[in-house]
């Protein structure tokens, strides 16, 4: 047995006899063996439930450290991408129902292209899961964006959308997949703190919204307790009735932010 060796285990005996506070001082001053090799050194000097329970404590301790270790090295990564973050251009078209353009949205492929090379030179990934409210509530998709850095802390954020009729024209699958599609990318964007350029040509905006349309914001905006008069100035309108077809995409998605449920 070589001197590390012996050295590690007259240390490991140390830790695992100590109390947890006193054997965290040791283990800021002098060099830690990993944890396989201080449970090995009490297998070899003999187990014992006094040793055993204060070994756990140690692991307990350790493990809570590198968790620590890999939040604060998601923070540093984490202020290094959003230096960094594009803002994303609006280039997807919301046709209405005239054949207008609606409004203008970044696609989910077009900010992925962007912030992909980002998200791998800062050690990070994401992926998503997704989950359905149940009734009595409002029909609704849930999708969570899980980031994840090597070091092993990972940060979900979550984005509720309500299943409506879609696109118009869309069938019933079609519009689960547009609702899916649509949380899939506003959970990216919250997680990412993304922000996205949109066109605001007047040329794009076309006519007002439907009745039904501009009943159901004035309905939804009640029941958030929002000023309607604060809402129609962000809305560039005097009425519901007149809110522009462009807006409505922008509108939805900023209401929808105060209806998201809690998962």
């Amino acid at each position: 047995m070589n001197q590390h060796t012996t050295q590690n285990d007259d240390l490991a005996l140390e830790l695992a006899a100590a109390k947890p506070e006193m054997a965290m001082a040791k283990v800021i001053a002098r060099q830690v063996p990993s944890v396989p090799e201080m449970l090995q050194a009490v297998i070899e000097r003999g187990v014992t439930g006094d040793n055993v329970a204060a070994l756990e404590k140690m692991v307990d301790l350790y493990e809570r450290m590198q968790a620590k270790e890999a939040e604060k090295a998601f923070a540093v990564a984490f202020v290094g991408l959003q230096a960094e973050m594009p803002r994303v251009k609006a280039t997807g078209i919301i046709p209405g129902n005239s054949g207008s353009v609606r409004s203008t949205f970044a696609p989910y492929e077009e900010i992925m292209k962007q912030v992909a090379p980002l998200l791998q030179k800062h050690g990070f990934t994401v992926d998503f899961s997704t989950d359905y409210s149940a009734p009595p509530e409002v029909a609704r998709i849930i999708k969570t964006c899980t980031l994840t850095h090597v070091g092993g802390h990972k940060k979900s954020n979550h984005f509720a959308v309500r299943i409506g009729a879609g696109p118009p024209k869309a069938s019933e699958a079609q519009s689960d997949g547009a609702a899916g599609t649509f949380a899939k990318r506003m959970a990216l964007c919250d997680a990412l703190n993304i922000v996205v350029e949109r066109d605001t040509d007047a040329r794009v905006e076309g006519g007002p919204v439907t009745a039904e349309v501009a009943f159901d914001l004035e309905r939804r905006v009640g029941e958030l307790n929002i000023n309607k008069a604060a809402f129609l100035k962000y809305a560039g309108a005097t009425t519901f009735a007149e809110i522009p077809e462009a807006k409505y995409a922008f509108l939805d998605e900023y209401l929808q932010r105060y209806e998201k449920p809690k998962v």
